[in-house]
């Protein structure tokens, strides 16, 4: 794997950590905007699934695998396919299987992409795959710093958080 490649797959690793542990403390029934925090989680893990390669060619499998029907991701009433029901809680279980699915993908694509391919635009979209990845990130980070929100309003305690743990330790560390 080229090393461009391999650094995105690390920092997305990271990202897959950080949401493992924010989904694995979540509050998954408390309510915001209308909401409860189970849809907002499945909503940024549908969207990792579709946009992170193509969204183009994307093929939802959640509902045969995992039981999660996929309008569920929609979390704005003005969108088509929304349900205004905060009563349907997906499960911890459900979202943790569906994050391991969407690790694997995404892991199996790393495995084929190339440098060079990060510039070009996926098949049929007018984006390149860098700038799909790149919108990834920003997406989940922003949904998952909600999610934990939510969380914290409820449970009064912040789920963990893993970054650059190297730099952290070297600017931050404790003096003696």
């Amino acid at each position: 794997m080229e090393e461009i490649i391999q650094q995105i797959k690390n920092q997305q690793e990271i990202n897959f950590i950080n949401m493992k542990e924010q989904i694995e403390m979540a509050d998954l029934e408390a309510v915001f905007d209308e909401e409860n925090n189970s849809r907002y989680i499945f909503h940024y893990l549908h969207s990792m699934d579709r946009f992170f390669i193509n969204p183009m060619n994307y093929v939802y499998e959640g509902e045969k695998l995992f039981g999660i029907p996929e309008n569920l991701s929609v979390i704005d009433s003005k969108r088509e396919g929304y349900v205004a029901d905060k009563s349907i809680v997906i499960s911890r279980s459900q979202l943790l299987d569906y994050l391991d699915y969407v690790r694997e993908k995404i892991n199996s694509y790393f495995e084929t992409l190339s440098s060079a391919e990060l510039l070009q635009k996926a098949e049929g979209c007018e984006y390149s795959r860098l700038e799909l990845i790149l919108a990834q990130f920003r997406h989940q980070m922003w949904h998952v710093g909600l999610s934990s929100a939510i969380t914290f309003n409820s449970k009064n305690e912040w789920n963990p958080f893993t970054g650059l743990s190297a730099l952290n330790k070297k600017l931050f560390a404790q003096k003696k």
